[in-house]
């Protein structure tokens, strides 16, 4: 249970940044290179968890 947790608390935290970037500051595009690490980051980890543990 508490890998799953982690999980969705990582994806939220990622996802309010991909919002504060994209609806505050309005410069998503310039930031490609977090935004690709923190998506295959969060899909390392769930691919992980779904395959070993589910």
């Amino acid at each position: 249970m508490g890998r799953i947790v982690m999980i969705i608390g990582l994806l939220a935290v990622f996802l309010g940044w991909v919002l504060y970037r994209s609806l505050v500051k309005r410069d998503l595009m310039q930031h490609k290179g977090p935004l690709f690490l923190g998506g295959l980051f969060l899909g390392s980890w769930a691919l992980l968890y779904f395959w070993l543990w589910a």
